[in-house]
C-alpha cells in the first residue's frame, strides 16, 4: 500500500487521553493529530519521537491531523489500523498468505451493510463453494523480539468470535488473522499475562477450531506491505 500524500513529519510533545497528539514540526508549529491506535500501557507513544502526519481533507475535523507512523528508534510502526484490509487484500493478491489460503482463490470483502456477517472481514471460496471466514486485526505489544497477544477483548470482538464460531457450524472454516505493521519483532507468541480473560476466551475458541496465522510488514515512509508468515509460539 502507497501513500497517496508524502507524509509531515514532527516530534512528539505530548498526549492526551490516548487520543490525541501534540506534534512539533520542523518548522516549530505545533499541531494536533489523532492517535488511531490507543496507547497500550504506553508502549507507543514517547515523547521526543518522530510521528509521521496526513492533514485531514475534513475541514469539519477540529483535530487537522492523523498519525500515520511513528518511529521510536528501533524501527517505524504503522499505527493506522484503518488499512489493514488493504494490506489483506493485497497480501492474499500477491499469494504471500498461500500457506494459509492458498486453497482459496475468490475473496469478498464484507461491507458494514452485511445483514448477516457484521463482524469479521473477509469471506474466502474456492471453486467447489468451500469458504473460509476471516477477521483481521493489527497487533503492536511487543515484548522482548516478540510482538505478543492478546492484550484486550471487548463486545466487539466477543461478538466477532460468536460469529466465527457460527461460521464453524456451518461447516466452514474460520480465522484470526494477525498483521505486524512494525519491523523489530522476530516472532509471535500468544501469552497469559497481558489480560488472563481474553487468553483465556481466545484460547477456547482455537481449542474449538479456531484457526490463527500472523504477518510481518515491510514499513518504510512511503508505503507498508504484508512481507510474510511469522511464527506463532504458545
Amino acid at each position: 500500500m502507497n501513500y497517496k500524500n508524502p507524509l509531515i513529519t514532527g516530534r512528539i510533545k505530548g498526549l492526551y487521553k490516548d487520543l490525541i497528539l501534540d506534534v512539533e514540526l520542523e518548522n516549530g508549529d505545533i499541531v494536533q493529530a489523532l492517535c488511531p491506535e490507543s496507547n497500550f500501557k504506553n508502549m507507543l507513544y514517547k515523547n521526543e519521537i518522530t510521528a509521521y502526519l496526513t492533514q485531514s481533507q475534513d475541514t469539519r475535523r477540529r483535530v487537522g491531523y492523523i498519525c500515520q507512523m511513528i518511529d521510536k528508534g528501533d524501527g517505524l510502526v504503522f499505527i493506522n489500523y484503518k488499512y489493514k484490509n488493504i494490506l489483506f487484500i493485497e497480501g492474499f493478491a500477491h499469494g504471500i498468505m498461500a500457506e494459509d489460503f492458498g486453497g482459496y482463490n475468490h475473496i469478498r470483502e464484507i461491507r458494514n451493510d452485511d445483514e448477516e456477517l457484521k463482524h469479521v472481514n473477509f469471506e474466502l471460496r474456492d471453486d467447489n463453494n468451500s469458504k473460509a471466514y476471516v477477521y483481521v486485526a493489527n497487533i503492536y505489544n511487543k515484548q522482548g523480539t516478540e510482538i505478543v497477544f492478546p492484550s484486550t477483548i471487548n463486545f466487539f470482538e466477543l461478538e466477532m468470535l460468536e460469529e466465527l464460531r457460527r461460521m464453524r457450524y456451518n461447516g466452514h472454516e474460520s480465522y484470526i488473522c494477525l498483521i505486524v505493521p512494525r519491523e523489530d519483532c522476530m516472532d509471535a507468541r500468544f501469552v497469559w499475562n497481558q489480560n488472563p480473560i481474553a487468553a483465556a476466551k481466545l484460547y477456547e475458541e482455537i481449542k474449538n477450531g479456531l484457526k490463527l496465522c500472523c504477518y510481518s510488514c515491510n514499513v518504510n515512509e512511503k508505503s507498508v506491505s504484508i512481507t510474510k508468515k511469522m511464527r506463532i509460539l504458545y
